[in-house]
């Protein structure tokens, strides 16, 4: 059964936010402002502009409200939820993580991922949300 606990607490985007909700999801996500969110984040992206490719990833990775049932299914392979599960970091976070290293490590992420993927055990338990 879906904790609503748990709800609040996940890295989600807002149904209901301006521009695909990432900060009214992280501000209701964290109890906090969700225009302060969008302060933090203007100000992120006048520091040499790195707001905008942070916002643009939080967009393409964190569920929106509605999707949170389906938010935990292997995406490409599902390496991703793996390193979550062994570590007990936020799916979202390794998600975020990843592409962050993919785009810095000009491909060499792939192959890790890869290898990641025949190195790392299948997931044994199913998360409920």
């Amino acid at each position: 059964m879906y904790d609503e606990v748990n709800n609040n607490k996940k890295w989600k985007r807002s149904e209901s936010g301006w521009l695909g909700g990432v900060c009214q999801g992280l501000g209701n996500s964290f109890n906090i402002d969700p225009n302060l969110m969008r302060v933090i984040w203007l100000l992120s992206v006048f520091a040499l502009g790195t707001g905008v490719l942070a916002y643009l990833i939080l967009w393409f990775v964190l569920p929106s409200e509605d999707e949170l049932m389906e938010y935990h299914e292997n995406k490409i392979l599902g390496v991703c939820k793996r390193i979550a599960e062994k570590t007990g970091l936020e799916l979202a976070v390794v998600r975020v993580l990843t592409i962050l290293s993919a785009l810095a490590s000009l491909g060499a992420t792939a192959l890790i991922y890869l290898i990641l993927y025949f190195v790392l055990p299948k997931s044994s338990t199913k998360i409920h949300l």
